[in-house]
């Protein structure tokens, strides 16, 4: 690999990393959000933003982890797409979205005991969030990466 293709590819990866840790956070933010107002919490529109921001600087741990998880999912998808081609168009994409449930899960197995210790990421839909999240940042790399 040549040093521009490097670059982009690195360009690529930092951004799906921004992405998939942005979208991360809003739906980790708005699950919660949403769980405390089916408990009578009001929240105003200003005190949503702020939840987000502070989140968003707060859970910096949480960007960490999301980004080692892409790294290696983006790793494997690298080396498996090679050998399912008819599935390389999604390997990344399926690869965001796989790293981030396998992160969440080893997160739960290691610290939460059941708990559900990421509070956006207690259910199935917060869950499915996650994921999405991952996909979306897997599609950013596929699309921005060098061919």
């Amino acid at each position: 690999m040549n040093a521009g293709a490097f670059v982009k590819t690195l360009v690529a990866y930092v951004l799906s990393v921004a992405a998939t840790y942005v979208l991360s956070v809003g739906f980790y933010t708005q699950q919660v959000i949403a769980k405390m107002a089916a408990v009578g919490a009001e929240y105003t529109a200003q005190q949503q933003i702020d939840t987000f921001l502070k989140n968003l600087t707060g859970l910096w741990i949480l960007g960490a982890m999301t980004a080692i998880a892409l790294l290696i999912g983006f790793v494997a998808a690298f080396l498996v797409k090679h050998f399912l081609k008819p599935l390389a168009p999604i390997a990344y994409p399926a690869a965001g979205a796989a790293a981030m449930l396998v992160m969440l899960v080893l997160i739960e197995q290691q610290l939460g005991g059941g708990a559900g210790i990421v509070g956006g990421a207690r259910d199935a839909t917060g869950l499915a969030l996650q994921a999405l999240a991952g996909l979306i940042g897997g599609a950013v790399f596929a699309f921005m990466r060098p061919r």
